[in-house]
């Protein structure tokens, strides 16, 4: 019997030991950003470079997003992308919907429409782009288009960025009903090589509006309550 150990399980361990130590240290350098006072919303959390500067755009491939329509909402109502970005708006309903933006970052209109439509609507330019129906004046949804390809949306509060490579950062929330002057706040955080960092902050929002009926929605309500 050979004395000498097995060189694949020992190749095998060295490499599993490697793999933890490279995970321990990517997590030991991510950063937690845990949201204080929005309640159940999701919010986007984006990460910039201290100077304001973009993170991993020239570095990525364009994704397409999907904001489905499902009992007459859109969904998600919240949604981040990156500049360059697309987005397709399916209709799951058993009703047409009328899908529009007036937003300066993206005007566009989808005309009454069920399934999927033909081409996903790009988005080139960065900023907030507010969603509705022609149809149901109930229905909105907000797409914020980030120009940097860092970000990501609150679970349970807490916005998590598990790799990050030391350094300072600037940390900005975005929410359409957050209570201040341009629906953004902005942070300095840093993050060590060797431990975690976590950022509390904590924001305010406005009560969401009450849902408003269309006229063609009210004259159909009319309708059906009538005797």
């Amino acid at each position: 019997m050979s004395h000498f150990p097995n060189t694949r399980r020992v190749r095998s361990i060295a490499c599993l030991c490697a793999g933890l130590l490279s995970w321990q240290f990517a997590a030991a350098r991510g950063l937690e950003v845990v949201v204080d006072g929005a309640g159940d919303a999701a919010v986007v959390v984006a990460l910039y470079a201290a100077d304001g500067a973009a993170l991993g755009v020239a570095a990525r491939d364009r994704t397409t997003h999907v904001v489905d329509q499902v009992n007459k909402r859109f969904v998600p109502a919240l949604t981040a992308i990156t500049v360059g970005d697309a987005v397709s708006f399916p209709n799951s309903d058993d009703i047409r919907h009328h899908v529009y933006s007036f937003s300066p970052a993206k005007t566009f209109e989808l005309p009454l429409y069920h399934g999927v439509p033909t081409a996903p609507v790009d988005f080139d330019v960065a900023g907030k782009v507010v969603l509705g129906c022609n149809i149901h004046d109930s229905m909105a949804a907000t797409i914020y288009v980030l120009d940097t390809a860092v970000h990501t949306l609150t679970i349970d509060g807490i916005a998590r960025f598990p790799d990050l490579a030391a350094g300072d950062y600037r940390v900005v929330i975005h929410h359409p009903r957050q209570v201040n002057d341009d629906g953004a706040r902005r942070f300095a955080v840093h993050v060590d090589a060797d431990a975690p960092a976590r950022l509390d902050i904590g924001i305010s929002l406005a009560s969401p509006p009450a849902p408003e009926l269309s006229a063609l929605e009210a004259r159909f309500k009319a309708l059906r309550d009538e005797p």
